[in-house]
């Protein structure tokens, strides 16, 4: 699913996940209906981390994974790369939330 899409209707129970507002850091925006009114929700933000952490992340990667990072933040940077990863992580555990609240009802 990609960002701002909604996920599917299961005994009216949706939800919808949105990038975070600039300005509120990195990450994602959870919002959960239930028969069209908002009822609950969740942000997933990219957290902050000692750079040694992704330094690691980095050097312990094959060179294809570092590339694929590489291309999904359109950078060369690998710093660039780890934000990008924390961010589809972040994405697929509010992804996992919303799945978690349609099937559940």
């Amino acid at each position: 699913m990609n960002k701002d899409q909604q996920g599917t209707a299961v005994s009216g129970r949706t939800y919808a996940i949105m990038p975070r507002p600039s300005g509120m850091g990195s990450g994602w925006t959870l919002v959960m209906f239930e028969d069209g009114e908002e009822a609950g929700g969740g942000v997933f933000p990219v957290p902050e981390e000692h750079p040694e952490v992704g330094m690691g992340w980095w050097n312990a990667m094959p060179v294809e994974e570092r590339a694929y990072w590489l291309v999904k933040a359109e950078s060369a940077v690998p710093a660039d790369a780890r934000h990008a990863y924390l961010l589809a992580v972040a994405y697929d555990d509010a992804m996992d939330t919303g799945e978690d609240w349609i099937g559940n009802s």
